[in-house]
């Protein structure tokens, strides 16, 4: 055993301690990722106080995923030329459409569910408008938008808004719960749908904590492979002939194969 304590050996040694060491921490640091996903999927922050959109996030903002769900209130103008329907959306047990209207704050826009509706028409909305509303994430599932030259979308995917928005867009959305005009309009947007309520809004998906938690047990396997890696070196280290066997057995498999 002193063998391997020579100093021409320490550095396999000190190799192997920080490849351990590394995907260990690695692991960890994605599981810290998993827990922290699936404590924020379990968090309820539908009936707490709104705050200002502005203290939370900014038009290049990336989503703030603590916050999901939470109430935020924000002013600004509607943008009626960016409506768009948002298709299979659930209302107790309906199949319809969000109406969904982008509000212009400052230089970027929030897409705003205005309400519910039964089909992909609505009233346009205009003016000035204080909006209170549950914060959500960009849906993420992968339906494709078979026909980008109608109002109607499959999913209430920001990115399925940039082409239709002349504006910088937020990184999430916000599900209208009290929509006041502000300007000399007395329609809010709201007349005639149905407000969707936060039981009625698709859960995020759990693809990202599952990543984390794969990435996470790929890295342990790699510090495992590489404390193997260490302790076959260092048996070949103290008994050569067991390396010089070994390679002479796939010499000879070699041939024979061959």
């Amino acid at each position: 055993m002193l063998t391997l304590l020579a100093p021409r050996f320490w550095g396999g040694h000190l190799l192997m301690v920080f490849c351990t060491a590394a995907a260990v921490a690695l692991g960890f640091w994605q599981y810290g990722a998993w827990s922290h996903h699936r404590d924020d999927a379990a968090r309820s922050l539908a009936n707490v106080a709104a705050v200002p959109l502005s203290s939370l996030m900014g038009g290049d903002s990336p989503f703030p995923g603590k916050s999901l769900g939470q109430p935020v209130t924000f002013t600004g103008s509607w943008l009626p030329a960016g409506t768009v329907y948002v298709a299979d959306s659930f209302l107790d047990n309906r199949n319809g459409y969000w109406v969904v209207t982008p509000v212009l704050i400052g230089k970027s826009a929030m897409p705003v569910v205005r309400g519910w509706s039964a089909k992909p028409t609505a009233a346009v909305p205009a003016g000035t408008v204080k909006v209170t509303g549950w914060l959500q994430a960009s849906q993420g599932d992968d339906t494709i938008d078979t026909n980008t030259h109608d109002d109607v979308i499959p999913s209430m995917r920001v990115a399925s808004l940039v082409e239709r928005i002349r504006t910088d867009l937020y990184s999430g959305y916000v599900v209208a719960r009290d929509v006041v005009s502000t300007s000399s309009t007395t329609a809010t947007g709201t007349e005639g749908l149905k407000k969707v309520t936060p039981s009625s809004i698709p859960a995020p998906s759990e693809f990202t904590g599952l990543r984390n938690i794969l990435y996470a047990v790929q890295w342990w396997v790699f510090a495992g492979f590489a404390v193997f890696i260490w302790v076959r070196w260092c048996r070949d280290t103290l008994d050569p002939t067991r390396a010089s066997d070994s390679a002479t057995g796939e010499d000879a498999t070699n041939e024979v194969d061959a």
